[in-house]
């Protein structure tokens, strides 16, 4: 086992990385472009991201298993993804020497679980939904008494949507408090994997802003992704999450947007029926356990 740093990959590297990874089922928290392209500048990304670190075990000069640890110091935790998870307890001690003294989570999708020979060793604590929609006809705007919902430039608007984004979310599972040069990293990440970022808000009639999404679209196969859709605590079971949904999706079909996905708690009962009464369909699901080593 060996760990994998930016300086330590060469250009032809990249192919059997690539061929490895493509031929992996989804299995964890992400899934790798199948685009060797992007999936260059994804793992280029992740390898210079100190937050991010790869083990990658080898037989015969071959990849047969690897682990990709994102260390969230803030929350004490950090959250693993591995292909063999039979392999966790052997190679612990250089897990832990990247995690240190966090707690470890993993995510495993539903479909892998039976590869588990150990699953007494995770402690289950939530389940995700993974969702998708195709389609090309725009939906009817849903007008709410009292809210508005409009796009803004991020550029212009940078200290506003950090702000928004963590009084949406510091109460929810797992979301780690963001800070305007990470936020501004991301953004300036995702674009140099051609991929758009869009921002709408909704805000009451005193420009308050009331909740937000962030939505991105591929500029490769024009994919698009809901990544962040929230409400803040004061104004939720409102109303206002599914016309700000809608007008989000709406824009990426303007976009010639293909296919939509997202991804949400299964535990989330009303934003689950905002998907299912638009036409998400699940087609996998990911479930969160504590790693107890």
């Amino acid at each position: 086992m060996e760990i994998i740093k930016t300086k330590d990959i060469k250009n032809l590297q990249f192919q059997d990385l690539y061929d490895f990874f493509y031929s992996l089922p989804s299995h964890g928290f992400r899934d790798f472009s199948k685009d060797i392209k992007t999936f260059e500048n994804e793992f280029i990304n992740l390898l210079e991201d100190p937050k991010y670190g790869f083990l990658f075990e080898y037989k015969n000069n071959k990849i047969v298993n690897y682990f990709l640890i994102k260390n969230e110091d803030s929350l004490k935790r950090s959250i693993i993804m591995t292909y063999d998870y039979n392999k966790i307890k052997t190679h612990i001690s250089e897990i832990k020497e990247f995690t240190q003294s966090n707690s470890l989570e993993i995510g495993i999708r539903n479909l892998q679980k039976k590869y588990v020979k150990e699953i007494s060793l995770f402690s289950h604590i939530r389940t995700y939904n993974f969702m998708k929609l195709n389609r090309n006809k725009l939906f009817n705007k849903i007008y709410k008494e009292n809210f508005i919902s409009e796009e803004v430039e991020h550029e212009q608007n940078y200290s506003e949507l950090v702000k928004i984004q963590n009084e949406c979310f510091l109460d929810q599972y797992g979301y780690e408090e963001n800070n305007l040069s990470d936020f501004k990293s991301e953004i300036h990440n995702l674009e140099k994997r051609k991929i758009k970022s869009f921002f709408e808000i909704s805000k009451v009639r005193n420009n308050i802003w009331s909740g937000y999404t962030w939505t991105q679209l591929n500029l490769n196969n024009f994919e698009g992704k809901l990544s962040m859709c929230g409400v803040k605590k004061e104004f939720r079971n409102k109303g206002i999450a599914k016309p700000l949904i809608v007008s989000s999706i709406n824009r990426l079909i303007n976009s010639n947007c293909k296919s939509i996905s997202l991804e949400v708690d299964n535990e989330n009962i009303p934003a689950k029926k905002i998907y299912d009464d638009l036409g998400f369909r699940t087609y996998s699901k990911l479930d969160w356990y504590n790693v107890k080593y």
